[in-house]
């Protein structure tokens, strides 16, 4: 008998998905991990496929970046079943906040090995997200991301794609109301992260956690195009006492209105729109890493 049976869901069109699947299989034989790799691999919907096999397995390992660890955050939440991400994909930022190994092969050794962690999700309009959710200048980032983008440059699609959206960078009002307070502001990007890390290695705020019990919002409203560039740095480290023009605050949940209806992302895919109520869900999914990673660390 097996030691422990996974279901891996390995997106084909992230990146490096497809060259692994092999090489990952050998991997789990290794170690004694049976594998359930369901037909069609990729193109169901990997929240049914974990419901589905749910009483077969121990755990889910979930290949792809963090679009594809959005698309089966309901599976996992309905189920109870840990999650351990093999980072295949463009941003990896999920894999990043859990300080996992770079290494796809070595990531695979931790269904064995790996301690277990629970970290925190949130949800906008009923919608789970793991990262940040966001509006503004990130949704048209995202719109400019395509898979050819992804695929040509890597990372440095981010980039390329902030450039391409800034032509189209329009500020926009917002109320936000959060327990204690209710904050009017101009943004051109406001973004609610219930963990650290977004957009390829931004930070969502200096002081937050992916296991905090808490959402961290900011919104900024830069006087020009230079200016944002001049804070860029300060915004992308999550510095934002640094950086003119920043609001932050943390909570557990906030409602957003802006005075037209705008898209909301959230782990860079469109979940809903504006006014959006944000709520966290405190220690709400298992996670495994590897066993030097504290709670406090993550």
């Amino acid at each position: 008998m097996p030691e422990a049976t996974v279901l891996l869901l390995i997106n084909p069109n992230s990146r490096r998905g497809a060259a692994f699947r092999e090489e990952l299989c050998e991997v789990f034989a290794a170690d004694d991990v049976a594998v359930i790799l369901p037909e069609g691999n990729g193109k169901s919907d990997p929240a049914d496929l974990i419901r589905e096999y749910a009483g077969q397995i121990d755990a889910v390992v979930v290949g792809g970046g963090d679009g594809s660890v959005h698309a089966a955050l309901p599976g996992l939440l309905d189920t109870g079943l840990p999650l351990l991400v093999i980072p295949l994909g463009t941003a990896n930022d999920l894999a990043r906040a859990l300080d996992l190994p770079g290494d796809p092969l070595e990531v695979a050794g931790l269904v064995r090995t790996g301690a277990r962690r629970r970290i925190d999700l949130g949800r906008a309009n009923g919608k789970l997200f793991v990262n940040v959710a966001n509006m503004g200048l990130s949704v048209e980032v995202a719109r400019s991301l395509n898979g050819d983008l992804k695929r040509q440059f890597g990372i440095l699609a981010y980039p390329i794609a902030a450039w391409r959206a800034l032509s189209r960078l329009r500020p926009f009002r917002a109320e936000i109301r959060l327990p204690d307070e209710v904050l009017r502001v101009r943004s051109v990007q406001l973004a609610v992260g219930a963990g650290r890390f977004y957009g390829g290695g931004m930070v969502i705020h200096e002081d937050a956690r992916i296991d905090d019990g808490l959402l961290w919002l900011y919104s900024i409203a830069p006087r020009s195009l230079w200016h944002l560039f001049l804070n860029m740095f300060a915004w992308r480290a999550g510095r934002h006492r640094a950086a003119e023009r920043t609001t932050t605050r943390s909570a557990s949940w906030f409602e957003v209105h802006t005075s037209r209806s705008r898209t909301v992302t959230a782990d860079g895919e469109i979940v809903t729109r504006t006014p959006v109520r944000f709520e966290v869900l405190p220690g709400a999914l298992e996670v495994l890493v590897p066993p030097e990673v504290e709670p406090s660390r993550i």
